[in-house]
């Protein structure tokens, strides 16, 4: 856990860094940043715990490759503010960048959320909820045999009763990719390369051993709700994170994504833009995916934003 956390922005655009600093000072006047948070607009120390947040493009390229050449990634870490036009993606793959949020989803919620992620005081999802009131807050566990038809619809009808019309039908074919995606990697062991392949997928009948249940935890304020599963395998790793979602994307004057005909991946990617993708991993041991999309809007403009932390 890092005791102290400087948030360092001298690698953004003018327009980040004013949103950044405006955020920064509304959280702190209101008590709800950690103590141990001090913003640096300039002046860092990469012997310190930093928090870089950087916009990626080529005024900052040749700043952020001599960054990256003396980051000692367990003190400090990277977070890319990304807009539409900027081709942050082969940056983020070669130095595995696995932090991406476009600028339009930076608020309050997500810049409280990632600075104690950094602090290591929580990896779930309470951090982005916690200084609103909760309408919604509940666990769920998913053992012995499941029939997977209809799964989200009967497991979780007390949620869904409460999620305004717009967004039931995007709710469930989120929950439902998420919650497959656990079974399918968790629970019965089949790897990616087989689901590429298309030789192997999950049944309508699944049974769960004990010691390989699913954790669901579904939150809910009055402007966003937060799914997350948790799975007892922990084989996702940040890179393939990265990999998946960058072929599944449109950048750097390609005409079709390079993964068209990935079978894997794809959920990854839809997910990423009906809200903030989030990953906890520790591997061999657990996998959380969660996701925080708006109870209002059933679907969002197509940019992307995910955070990745591996223990």
């Amino acid at each position: 856990m890092n005791n102290s956390c400087n948030v360092v922005s001298a690698f953004c655009t003018a327009a980040v860094q004013e949103k950044i600093l405006f955020l920064y000072d509304s959280l702190k006047k209101r008590g709800l940043l950690p103590a141990e948070i001090n913003y640096r607009q300039s002046s860092f120390n990469t012997k310190n715990n930093n928090l870089f947040f950087v916009s990626f493009n080529q005024n900052t390229k040749p700043g952020l490759e001599n960054l990256m050449s003396r980051m000692d990634f367990k003190k400090n870490q990277i977070v890319i503010i990304s807009c539409e036009e900027e081709n942050y993606f082969d940056f983020a793959v070669e130095y595995e960048i696995c932090n991406i949020v476009h600028i339009n989803r930076l608020d309050e919620t997500v810049l409280l959320g990632i600075t104690k992620r950094f602090l290591r005081q929580d990896l779930c999802l309470e951090p982005f909820f916690e200084h609103r009131e909760k309408n919604f807050d509940k666990c769920y566990l998913l053992s012995g045999n499941i029939c997977t038809q209809n799964l989200v619809e009967t497991t979780f009808e007390d949620f869904i009763s409460e999620i305004q019309s717009p967004v039931k039908n995007t709710f469930i074919i989120n929950c439902h990719e998420l919650v497959t995606n656990a079974l399918a990697y968790g629970v019965l062991g089949i790897t990616s390369n087989a689901r590429d392949k298309r030789v192997h997928d999950i049944g309508k009948y699944v049974d769960i051993p004990a010691g390989r249940e699913i954790k669901i935890h579904l939150l809910m304020n009055e402007d966003v709700y937060g799914i997350s599963v948790t799975d007892k395998a922990g084989t996702l790793t940040a890179k393939r994170i990265l990999e998946r979602i960058r072929r599944q994307c449109i950048v750097a004057g390609e005409t079709i994504p390079q993964g068209i005909e990935d079978y894997t991946g794809r959920g990854l990617a839809i997910l990423s833009h009906h809200g903030t993708l989030i990953f906890s991993i520790k591997l061999g041991e657990f996998t959380s995916v969660s996701l925080i999309s708006h109870t209002k809007e059933p679907f969002e403009k197509k940019f992307i934003s995910i955070l990745a932390t591996e223990l």
